[in-house]
């Protein structure tokens, strides 16, 4: 484990573009921020009726009072959560699925930022040979930045036999349950949808319009976008007003790429974000802030 400054994470960030940072266990004898991770099973579907089911599947994490985690997009500082799986051959963990981060502006760096407890929710689908061949273990390294005044980079290992008992189902299905209200939701329940999405060349960078539609697209304030692959996000310049959200990219391999074919992220409506997902149109006529 390997404490640095807060200033230093935007350094971390920008080298880490490219590449994952990981410290071993028990480089640091100081009490680690993150206080457990564990595996825990949410829904282990009807296996009799179909036994090559996934099973839906979290890391329960739980952190030192006021440190915090990294979303799916860090931002302009921190990194993300990242999973090293040891599974069964033929065995396949899908991508985590994080709550709706808290945004914060720090002298114009931002950050989204996961508070404790964290669940990443996740699914492994088993290899259909296997499927309901007996027990299994699933075993993970989580790989993790914590922050408070200062960072923390570290990992920690956490294992399950599956099937899980029904106690242990029972407490995953709580804990979903109970932290279900802080994942995003589908865009429609908040009666949006997206009209348009288009992009417009500004000098060597693209600027990026999703128009929103529906009675409430009005009282969307905010935008969280997921990363986007071979672009720099300027989250500080993100314009969400008027059903509108503009978003400014610059292409991480040359002025002349290509805008994202698509962009997704969250749209935050009353304080809940909501999923929002659209092709992206070639360039016609300019954007106006």
């Amino acid at each position: 484990m390997r404490k640095i400054t807060a200033a230093a994470a935007f350094t971390i960030f920008c080298w880490a573009a490219s590449s994952v940072f990981a410290v071993p266990l028990g480089s640091d004898p100081s009490p680690s921020p993150v206080k457990k991770v564990e595996l825990l099973v949410i829904d282990a579907g009807d296996r009799a009726a179909d036994p090559s089911a996934p099973f839906r599947m979290a890391f329960h994490i739980e952190l030192e009072p006021g440190w915090h985690l990294y979303w799916a997009n860090p931002g302009d500082a921190g990194l993300a959560p990242f999973v090293r799986w040891a599974l069964p051959e033929g065995f396949e963990a899908g991508p985590l699925r994080h709550p709706v981060p808290e945004k914060t502006d720090d002298s114009g760096i931002i950050s989204f930022e996961l508070e404790s407890p964290v669940l990443l929710l996740f699914d492994i689908t088993p290899a259909p040979a296997q499927a309901g061949d007996g027990a299994w273990e699933a075993s993970a390294v989580l790989e993790w930045m914590a922050c408070k005044e200062s960072c923390v980079i570290g990992e920690t290992a956490a294992q399950i036999t599956l099937p899980a008992d029904d106690d242990s189902l029972l407490r995953g299905r709580a804990l979903a349950d109970a932290l279900a209200l802080r994942f995003p939701r589908p865009l429609s329940e908040a009666g949006l949808s997206v009209a348009s999405a288009r992009a417009e060349r500004t000098g060597a960078d693209w600027l990026v319009e999703v128009v929103l539609s529906g009675p409430r697209a009005g009282e969307a304030v905010d935008f969280f976008p997921y990363p986007l692959e071979g672009f720099v996000i300027e989250h500080s310049g993100i314009i969400c007003r008027d059903g509108r959200i503009v978003v400014p990219l610059t292409p991480s391999h040359g002025a002349e790429a290509p805008p994202p074919a698509a962009i997704s992220g969250l749209v935050i409506v009353g304080g809940i974000g909501y999923e929002a997902s659209a092709p992206v149109s070639p360039p016609s006529a300019g954007i106006a802030y």
